[in-house]
């Protein structure tokens, strides 16, 4: 029975129930591999919600002290002895980018005996952050921290930072601290999409992404260098950052879709849009098509990622293929470079891009 210490504010019930089984778990009350207990049995023996032991069932589970087992409840991790474990943390693993990241950490951990543990906030960002504060004091000696790309979410890396505990950045470089990360070359793929959109005609090319992500300022820059070296000039009215002051990790649909419309809706409208990722790409294309807008006859569309579902669009969305999975294996094999060595040198490594042609894309209408 975990002893209850009275009743805490609403805002931090399940931070104190983390806080108490944590103690519970860690001067042996439980033993290694034994059940704690349904979520729902929790739930009941606490006088809480569910959705509260579940918040706190995922900070002891991303720091390794408990495991989930579907249908049969929560449980005491073994944590066999000299077994490394090291800890993926995504945002969500329902993106497509942030499951491949994790596959390829797992594919090299696997080979090296490293156990692996995910962590997914599912779309919740104070959950991601909550994790990152708690890593230093969790069982997992390192992490592969797949990025949010905001500044709430570099607060808590740099405070990371400061305390010492071995990590490796995926999808983000920072400028501002020095941090271990792993990136695909953003601004190639920008430039190599400048180029082909050029090479089909294309004048006046319009840009929709979030630009509080340093990966699509990146991209941006490509694009605007691409044009500057064809001799064209840069039109930045057709610039359009999304997410200024939204929910980074809601629903973005209806922001895109406006977007398009007043690009389109303009007296003269782009002829190219250069969407930052494939999940911005794909309303924008649904925002087209109820305009009447014919892609790529009307207007020639790219995206960024090669989701899967790229290529089942219709049309086909030209695009930029990251490498996700080798960005996952070369950050499991950076961190564990500093789990060995602490006090190793700094690095970053940038990962090539492809341009994957489909047909999204085709030359400018003659006017």
């Amino acid at each position: 029975m975990i002893e209850s210490t009275g009743i805490e504010a609403p805002s931090s019930v399940y931070e104190a129930l983390a806080e108490r089984l944590r103690k519970s778990i860690r001067r042996g009350d439980f033993q290694p591999g034994q059940l704690l207990g349904s979520e729902h049995e929790l739930a009941r023996q606490q006088s809480i919600s569910r959705m509260t032991v579940r918040r706190a069932s995922e900070i002891l589970v991303s720091e390794g002290l408990i495991e989930r087992r579907p249908g049969r409840g929560l449980y005491v991790c073994s944590g066999s002895v000299g077994t490394t474990l090291v800890q993926v943390v995504a945002g969500n693993l329902e993106w497509e980018p942030s499951l491949q990241v994790s596959r390829g950490v797992q594919q090299v951990a696997r080979q090296r005996g490293i156990q692996v543990q995910l962590y997914d906030a599912h779309g919740d960002e104070l959950l991601d952050l909550e994790m990152l504060r708690r890593l230093p004091g969790g069982m997992a000696k390192g992490a592969v921290i797949v990025s949010l790309h905001g500044p709430r979410f570099n607060e808590a890396v740099y405070e990371l930072r400061s305390k010492r505990f071995p990590f490796v950045l995926a999808d983000q470089r920072l400028h501002d601290i020095e941090v271990p990360s792993v990136t695909a070359d953003n601004y190639a793929g920008g430039y190599d999409v400048g180029k082909l959109l050029l090479g089909n005609g294309h004048r006046r090319i319009a840009f929709v992404g979030d630009l509080v992500a340093s990966t699509v300022r990146d991209r941006l820059s490509g694009l605007r260098d691409a044009i500057a070296d064809a001799g064209v000039a840069f039109d930045r009215s057709l610039v359009v950052d999304l997410l200024a002051d939204k929910d980074r990790l809601g629903d973005w649909s209806a922001h895109i879709e406006k977007a398009v419309s007043d690009l389109m809706s303009r007296p003269t409208p782009p002829t190219a849009v250069f969407f930052s990722c494939d999940g911005v790409a794909r309303p924008g294309l649904r925002a087209m098509l109820r305009m009447g807008i014919r892609v790529p006859h009307d207007v020639s569309i790219v995206g960024f990622d090669d989701d899967p579902i790229a290529e089942w669009l219709q049309p086909g969305l030209t695009t930029v293929r990251q490498p996700f999975a080798q960005m996952g294996e070369a950050a499991i094999d950076l961190l564990c470079k500093l789990i060995a060595d602490p006090n190793a040198k700094v690095e970053h490594h940038t990962l090539p891009v492809q341009l994957v042609e489909r047909g999204s894309v085709g030359p400018v209408r003659s006017a």
